[in-house]
């Protein structure tokens, strides 16, 4: 597998729910103030001597389903040579909220993941995803969302499609662990704060070969 080399004019493209949009159609355009921003100025110091083109399609509230309805527009018209996804803790939260049937809820989010990878074959783009993640112990509303299924087939695809895999759950699991006393979301388990973009911003990178 080929590691990550941003050349002058490269375009990496960054895909997802709230947790990559972070207020880039609002008030943080165009990267948001999440972890999209904090490796657009990581790459930045480190190769101060490339031009890299950086996309954020980070839409609040989507699904691996809403990335397939807008995938065609949103990523390959784009063209880029990377495409980051961090999808899968609303399909969590969703299907978990609706009881719709565990082994029906993970057929339909390994479909839509399976169609928009195969897409993205058109473009030749290098391909890099993410696990969905949440912290059971900052979440205020005491849910109980099992991540673990979604992520075993986001590692599965990562396997077949030949693309990175960034292990944020695992990232996490073992952060909270080392200090148990540190918070890294904004209480509900899920939405990381300034420390969790930064943890997710580092390990993306670091799965990228930095």
């Amino acid at each position: 597998m080929t590691n990550f080399a941003p050349q002058s004019r490269g375009k990496i493209l960054l895909i997802g729910d709230s947790i990559t949009d972070c207020g880039r159609r609002e008030e943080f355009p165009p990267f948001g103030n999440g972890y999209v921003s904090i490796a657009v100025n990581l790459v930045t110091a480190k190769y101060p001597e490339r031009t890299i083109e950086w996309v954020n399609k980070g839409i609040s509230g989507d699904t691996v389903g809403g990335l397939s309805e807008r995938w065609t527009v949103d990523v390959v018209r784009e063209r880029p040579d990377w495409v980051s996804i961090a999808i899968g803790i609303n399909d969590v939260a969703r299907d978990h909220e609706s009881k719709k049937d565990p082994e029906k809820a993970l057929r339909d989010f390994e479909d839509h993941y399976r169609k928009i990878l195969y897409s993205t074959r058109e473009i030749s783009a290098h391909i890099v995803l993410s696990e969905a993640f949440y912290i059971a112990d900052e979440d205020g509303g005491l849910r109980e969302f099992r991540v673990d299924p979604y992520n075993a087939i986001i590692h599965k695809l990562a396997n077949d499609y030949k693309s990175h895999f960034v292990p944020l759950n695992l990232a996490f699991k073992q952060a909270k662990s080392k200090g148990p006393d540190r918070v890294w979301t904004t209480g509900d388990g899920v939405h990381p704060n300034s420390a969790g973009h930064t943890l997710i911003a580092l390990h993306l990178l670091e799965a990228l070969g930095w």
